[in-house]
């Protein structure tokens, strides 16, 4: 478990979210219910859920935040482009 959640980036979130909501289900059905195999099927069914849906809601996130960052940067260079070709133009106007 540890080797997996340093290799995977957002591993770490999903098993901790799951853990605890599966936990809180769990607990809750208990004492909804009382029967101990029921909690626990509800427990391990919602770890399962929310632990899949919380990964891919993060590499989702990640995935937005590289792609905003791609558009920064392009950004930036096209304007330092823009910039140097200006100043490229200025120079040449004044050798002139």
């Amino acid at each position: 478990m540890k080797n997996v959640a340093r290799t995977e980036p957002c591993a770490r979130e999903g098993f901790l979210y799951g853990i605890g909501t599966g936990f809180g289900v769990a607990v809750l059905r208990f004492f909804q219910r009382g029967k101990i195999f029921s909690a626990g099927n509800w427990g391990v069914a919602t770890f399962a859920a929310v632990a899949i849906l919380s990964k891919q809601l993060c590499h989702f996130q990640h995935a937005h935040q590289r792609a905003k960052i791609h558009t920064l940067m392009e950004m930036q260079t096209k304007t330092v482009q823009h910039k140097i070709e200006g100043f490229e133009a200025a120079e040449e106007s004044k050798s002139e």
